[in-house]
């Protein structure tokens, strides 16, 4: 008899797990509940100071461009907005509204927790509210510059209406640049090249976001709206035998319109309904001088997004949850580039590319909790992917992608809970990469190459959660991915010349494990205080397409970790702590070159102070030790399998210390 491999292993087990909860499933225990009294004590004026104190639990506010949705839930759902940041939408949320917060890990509820371990859902009060909030902020630096910004925020909630404006106005300095050194070494008898570097920049962003809410047939209506305007200025200098200039001058804006529907129907269905339309323009200029010689080159990039979702919820007597959905999005973005050779020469086209990429997944999902220690969550998505490169060129290859899910926990005590997941990812392609790809001039050199895909992953993970004392908890997680048709920079070797582009490379596997500890000070003479030790240690493997070596995958950062310590005084309205980490280290490769990056820890100080019930004063101080940043680049002549090093190039520089003072005023 053939062995089935594991993945499909799994997924009939998931299959029949799921069969099993429909069989017969019991009422299991509600998630835990943490209400407002347990937060008096932190002094939490929003609902995201509110969460920040959850134990055990790692606020995520997910990667909207990519549509990954963060970890935190409003009533039950996700905010529909993509350009509102969720930390930005707790933080309007008084804590004073917030009726209890509910840590969720096994769908409980009807919850679907889109690959998170578990999520928090802030429920609020049934009540009419106005609140409003104003803060005033600025940078400071050592060599003596200011940067304010203002935020203004206004809510309004009555009977089944509600309506909410912000307005901010934002200056921040580029505090990744600051003061360097670059030296080269040849590989020939040219002599080393030292150049010193120095560099600054700074950007600035206006923001008007509205949300209007209220019932209707039955059921709940949301539109949200934001516009979002921004600049971004950068100079920098090189002093070698030759100096040179280099400044970036960078506008944009962003607007988006999104609107949801939800409604309960009869015997314990939902209706969830989604659209949003989003839209973005890039401009960038960019000049070079060096001997007093000008160049330029200018880039634009427009965008659109447009997204139609919608999902049924049926919750049973027995407890089960069934899940039936659509999504459909659409992305679109091009890109042109030209080049100025001088200020009198004519601008020269440097490429472009249009790539619209059209997905449409479907779903079916079950969660129920089989008795009061083992909830189990099993699911179904299928994704129909196409790509179009080229406005005029037809439509790519479409692919359809199965992608299961299983999560079981199981909690044996109300202290400890252990988790577990299999799952099936599929990444979405980057614009650039599919863009370099099927952008390549000479149709021959891409004619033996299979066609551009995205990769997938079985994603397995297993998670240990131990609570003691009132806020302790120990965590404990290990995941390990199984890849195929990773996406990386791969070489085209012809007779004469060697190409560098992105391309499908094959299989590849990493894993990681991370701890958490969660250590309440109150018996170390340091009541309401909280330490926090963080590490995750990484390993992966892939075969270079170019060296055809096993090697790490590109940018993982093998190590990292991180220490933090809060204390709240409520007698002393005061609240102050202080967190460190290791920073940064991660290696890239490509055809004809290797790239090391590292960054030192990074060391950070706060204080906050409630001179009165409404207004905070919050004194931040932000790199402390004054990160090193080192990027060590080796370059071969032709590829990293045949060729020699060309030359090295050692850069270092040392990023300044800053602070942030802000006053918060809530009225």
């Amino acid at each position: 008899m053939r062995k089935r491999p594991l993945p499909r292993q799994l997924a009939l087990l998931a299959a029949t797990l799921a069969a099993a909860g429909l069989a017969g499933a019991a009422t299991g225990t509600p998630p835990q509940s943490y209400q407002p009294d347990y937060f008096t004590p932190f002094q939490a004026s929003t609902a995201l100071d509110m969460v920040a104190r959850l134990p055990a639990f790692v606020f995520d506010g997910g990667n909207a461009s990519r549509g990954l949705a963060g970890n935190v839930l409003i009533n039950g759902k996700r905010p529909a907005s993509k350009t509102d940041a969720l930390g930005d939408v707790l933080g309007r949320i008084p804590a004073a509204s917030v009726e209890r917060i509910d840590v969720v890990n096994d769908g409980a509820g009807g919850i679907d927790l889109q690959g998170y371990p578990a999520v928090a859902n802030i429920v609020l009060k049934q009540m009419d509210l106005v609140s409003a909030t104003s803060s005033v902020s600025s940078y400071l630096t050592p060599d003596g510059i200011a940067q304010p910004s203002l935020d203004a925020n206004y809510s309004l909630r009555h009977g089944d209406r509600s309506f909410n404006v912000a307005l901010a106005l934002n200056r921040s300095p580029d505090t990744s640049q600051g003061q360097g050194r670059r030296t080269t070494l040849y590989a020939g008898p040219a002599p080393a090249a030292e150049a010193t570097l120095a560099g600054a920049g700074s950007s600035a962003n206006k923001t008007v976001k509205l949300n209007y809410g209220q019932d209707l047939l039955d059921g709940q209506l949301n539109w949200n709206g934001a516009f979002n305007p921004w600049t971004y200025q950068s100079q920098s200098r090189s002093d070698a035998a030759v100096r040179s200039l280099s400044s970036n001058d960078n506008a944009g804006r962003t607007l988006e319109q999104g609107l949801s529907y939800a409604r309960e129907l009869a015997q314990g269905a939902s209706l969830d309904l989604k659209a949003l339309r989003r839209s973005a323009e890039a401009n960038a200029e960019s000049t070079y001088s060096a001997g007093g010689a000008p160049s330029y080159s200018f880039s634009n990039t427009t965008a659109s997004e447009q997204v139609l979702a919608g999902q049924l919820s049926w919750r049973t007597r027995d407890g089960v949850v069934l899940r039936g959905g659509f999504e459909r999005a659409v992305n679109t973005n091009d890109n042109s580039n030209s080049y100025q050779a001088n200020a009198g020469a004519a601008a020269t086209p440097a490429g472009s590319a249009w790539v619209r990429e059209t997905r449409v997944e479907g779903q079916l999902s079950s969660s129920w909790q089989i008795d009061s220690a083992l909830g189990a969550e099993a699911g179904l998505k299928v994704e129909h992917s196409s790509l179009r490169v080229g406005a005029d060129q037809p439509e790519a290859k479409a692919y359809v992608y199965p992608k299961p899910r299983l999560r079981l926990s199981v909690s044996p005590s109300s202290s400890l809970l252990l988790r577990l997941r299999m799952e099936r990812e599929i990444s979405q392609l980057n614009f650039g990469d599919a863009a370099g790809y099927f952008g390549i001039a000479d149709k021959s050199l891409r004619a033996g190459l299979p066609e551009l895909v995205p990769a997938k992953n079985w994603l397995y993970e297993g998670a240990l959660e131990y609570h003691f004392w009132d806020r302790g908890a120990a965590v404990l997680s290990y995941t390990q991915s199984r890849i195929s048709d990773l996406i990386d920079r791969m070489p085209i070797r012809t007779p004469n010349a060697t190409y560098d582009t992105a391309g499908n490379i094959g299989d590849a596997s990493a894993g990681n494990v991370t701890g958490l500890l969660n250590l309440p000070t109150d018996s170390w003479c340091l009541p309401q205080g909280l330490l926090k030790l963080s590490m995750t240690r990484r390993s992966s493997s892939v075969t270079d397409p170019t060296t055809l070596e096993p090697r790490p995958l590109n940018g993982e950062q093998p190590l990292s970790w991180r220490v933090e310590f809060s204390q709240d005084l409520p007698r002393q309205r005061t609240a102050w702590g202080f967190s460190v980490d290791n920073g940064w280290s991660n290696d890239n490769w490509q055809v004809a070159e290797r790239d090391t990056g590292n960054g030192t820890g990074w060391a950070r100080a706060f204080i906050n102070y409630r001179p009165a019930a409404n207004m905070t004063v919050s004194l931040e101080l932000n790199n402390l030790a004054g990160r090193v940043v080192t990027y060590d680049r080796t370059h071969y002549a032709g590829d990293r399998l045949a060729g020699g090093v060309d030359f090295v190039e050692h850069n270092i520089t040392r990023t300044q210390p800053f602070a942030m003072l802000r006053v918060r005023r809530d009225w």
